[in-house]
């Protein structure tokens, strides 16, 4: 299992570690976060970090790989998250990604650099993967551009695709194809 992947002199991914939680309940608090992705409970509790450290850790344990990577920066710590769903499994033909980066460090091109070496690193390590989706809210378009830088590219826009907290949310599908 490959434990770290460096992305420059600054930034790594890693595995989520127990004394992640405190970056964890700091960045994960942001509304904006909250409002560009489906998932991310806010408020983001104690509880909530706890049990998303476990679930990273039995995530390790089932698949025998990291699937969700800590975004670590070498003098801030954890900064953000990147990692597959596993749509179609660790054999798979087919996955997506997502990813969340805190506020003090978004739009200085971390994310597009994290983003595509991840991708790299997807098309090596599973070797049966052939596509990488991910989906973005419209109301997030500098997620979309990080994508594209990426080499992901668009192929559609879908209305109504999600349901969080009782709306419906339309969402752009880009997706990049292992050369």
């Amino acid at each position: 299992m490959q434990e770290n992947i460096l992305i420059n002199d600054r930034i790594s991914l890693t595995a989520f570690q127990p004394s992640d939680k405190e970056n964890l309940l700091l960045y994960m608090n942001d509304p904006v976060l909250h409002d560009f992705t489906l998932r991310v409970p806010h408020p983001y509790t104690e509880q909530d970090a706890d049990a998303w450290l476990a679930k990273m850790q039995q995530h390790i344990e089932e698949y025998g790989a990291i699937v969700n990577w800590a975004i670590r920066d070498r003098e801030a710590g954890v900064i953000g998250g990147i990692g597959a769903f596993l749509k179609t499994g660790m054999e798979g033909h087919n996955d997506e990604i997502g990813y969340w980066l805190a506020a003090p460090f978004r739009g200085k091109g971390i994310m597009t650099e994290v983003v595509t070496r991840y991708s790299e690193y997807l098309f090596t390590e599973r070797p049966s993967l052939a596509r990488l989706e991910a989906w973005v809210l419209p109301r997030n378009p500098a997620s979309a551009r990080v994508l594209e830088k990426a080499g992901y590219e668009r192929e559609g826009y879908c209305r109504k695709m999600f349901l969080k907290n009782g709306e419906y949310r339309d969402a752009i599908l880009l997706a990049r194809i292992k050369d």
